[in-house]
């Protein structure tokens, strides 16, 4: 009898392990959805006015982004960052409509995306931010400066992750955020229902970065979250409301989902963005 529960004990072990390796080895086909732009995507976006392609350069290979500038002399340089299965481009038409004609926007597309070269990871995708802000401000004609006061950002869902490590490397301490998560390690939890956060080898940690930004000091950033959001719990945003209350600036969308909050409440994201380029 002991030898069976013995025999037991271990093929419950093993199938745990081998559940738990299989996870770790696929963590990023959980976390990053690549996708390609169409065969005329790219060109029919450049042939509108105000529009200019960002080649560069990482060590992964070519990548590209795209700065929207109806302004000749645009007062901010936008940091902006689409979710993990989202195309920079699909953001543009809705920041041309509504967001001020008096910025700039750069809209970022992570490694592997787009017409990005290699593959998304935390490494790469801060290797590509270091490179593509300088490379806009480049077509702008603007010199840089440290804690520029004139660069804001503007991410939804994994893109707030990114965008807060764009705020990060530059110091950019104002900007808005949907539907951000507290972090990868939570949502592993959250997505398992079991404490394997210390699996998670794709660390982007929100929490951690909206607390550099509160010791820095004179920051805000624009919480904005559904109360229906289906893939990233509403609750994350109210917890990083409440751990970091001197930055975030909460505001909830009721019946508001994962991917319409822009559609539903334009209002308050206008708002928000009103209010973060101040």
């Amino acid at each position: 009898m002991l030898r069976w529960l013995l025999y037991l004990v271990i093929a419950i072990a093993l199938g745990i392990g081998g559940f738990l390796a299989l996870l770790s080895s696929k963590q990023a086909s959980l976390i990053y959805f690549p996708r390609p732009y169409g065969p005329e995507g790219v060109a029919q976006w450049d042939s509108r006015s105000g529009t200019t392609v960002i080649p560069y350069q990482t060590s992964a290979g070519t990548q590209q982004a795209y700065l929207l500038s109806t302004s000749n002399q645009p007062q901010r340089l936008w940091f902006v960052c689409g979710g993990n299965g989202t195309i920079a481009l699909e953001w543009s038409d809705w920041i041309r409509q509504h967001a001020s004609p008096d910025d700039a926007y750069l809209f970022f597309d992570m490694p592997g995306y787009g017409a990005c070269s290699g593959r998304p990871s935390p490494g790469s995708i801060k290797e590509s931010i270091k490179a593509v802000i300088p490379a806009a401000a480049d077509a702008l004609g603007w010199t840089l400066e440290p804690s520029d006061s004139r660069l804001r950002f503007f991410g939804h869902s994994l893109g707030a992750a990114v965008s807060l490590e764009a705020a990060r490397e530059f110091d950019i301490r104002r900007g808005v955020i949907l539907t951000p998560f507290t972090s990868t390690m939570d949502m592993a939890r959250e997505m398992t229902g079991m404490p394997i956060g210390f699996l998670v080898k794709h660390r982007f940690d929100n929490t951690e970065r909206l607390k550099e930004m509160a010791k820095r000091g004179n920051a805000e950033v624009f919480v904005i979250h559904g109360s229906n959001d289906e893939a990233i719990p509403v609750e994350m945003s109210r917890k990083l409301a409440k751990e970091v209350p001197e930055v975030v600036k909460y505001r909830e969308i009721p019946k508001g989902m994962h991917n319409d909050l822009q559609d539903i409440a334009p209002g308050v994201l206008m708002k928000a963005i009103f209010e973060a380029r101040q």
